[in-house]
């Protein structure tokens, strides 16, 4: 895969203007957001963030495919062995219910593997970066400050963090077991539980719906990986990227890795 140098500082420049445009946003979003057809809110910080990322990638890697969460997918990418994954505003319904959670996601897909992964939170300045074989960071000032997930393994000693807006039966009834074995479950908005993850202020991050997509995981997966934790779905199974499919249909699970086995057996129930 090679240092992949040029592309994280493409990739964490693109990640941060694109923020830089969110903010401007923030002030006024109750005017301004709408509702696609799924149901799901969008806002023209949404749009105009894309715009951003499309267009700095597109210049910067005109070989690459691409595949965002805002753009029509032509199906090129597929043809594809390195393929870009954004996300330009992951969690839209944190940022009209002004939370801060949310976040920028920049991913670069090589044969399906997350190779590199920029995950910016606009409200915070946080940078986290991952790159394959070279560490996860947070990109403090000018330097890059490695971070590492926990290594808790006992279940009643877990942080589990769950959806801030999520509402499923399944997420209630998994809240109500993790509880009873004594997890502490922690609500947060978007990827920046995966933030959390990352940094070992939360052990686990699980998701109980189909509703992610490629671009919800795969810059966050890159930095996960490279802070020593682990993310698959609900099954056990690995994600690969680049699917003419790029739904996650049955949920997801990231942990720091030692406490995963245990976790997915206490989850897999409430799976979707």
């Amino acid at each position: 895969m090679g240092p992949l140098h040029a592309e994280l500082a493409v990739a964490v420049q693109a990640a941060r203007d694109a923020g830089a445009v969110i903010l401007r946003h923030y002030g006024s979003i109750a005017a301004e957001a709408a509702a696609k057809p799924d149901g799901t809110p969008i806002t023209r910080a949404d749009l105009e963030a894309n715009d951003l990322l499309v267009a700095a990638l597109r210049a910067a890697f005109p070989d690459d495919g691409l595949l965002s969460e805002e753009s029509v997918d032509d199906g090129g990418r597929l043809g594809r062995r390195r393929v870009w994954i954004v996300d330009p505003l992951d969690g839209t319904r944190d940022f009209v219910e002004h939370t801060g959670d949310f976040a920028v996601h920049v991913g670069l897909a090589i044969d399906g593997e997350p190779a590199l992964g920029v995950v910016h939170q606009p409200t915070t300045g946080l940078t986290l970066t991952g790159v394959a074989g070279r560490g996860a960071a947070a990109l403090v000032g000018g330097a890059a400050v490695p971070v590492r997930g926990s290594s808790v393994a006992p279940l009643e000693r877990l942080r589990v963090g769950v959806s801030r807006t999520a509402s499923d039966p399944p997420l209630a009834r998994f809240v109500a077991a993790a509880e009873a074995a004594r997890l502490t479950v922690v609500r947060m908005g978007a990827s920046v539980k995966f933030m959390a993850l990352a940094e070992g202020r939360l052990d686990a991050v699980v998701c109980l719906n189909d509703r992610e997509r490629e671009w919800d995981t795969c810059a966050p997966e890159a930095v996960l990986r490279e802070a020593g934790c682990r993310i698959t779905d609900l099954c056990g199974a690995p994600f690969r990227y680049n699917q003419p499919d790029v739904r996650h249909l049955r949920g997801s699970l990231a942990s720091n890795g030692h406490c995963h086995a245990d976790l997915l057996e206490l989850a897999r129930p409430f799976a979707p």
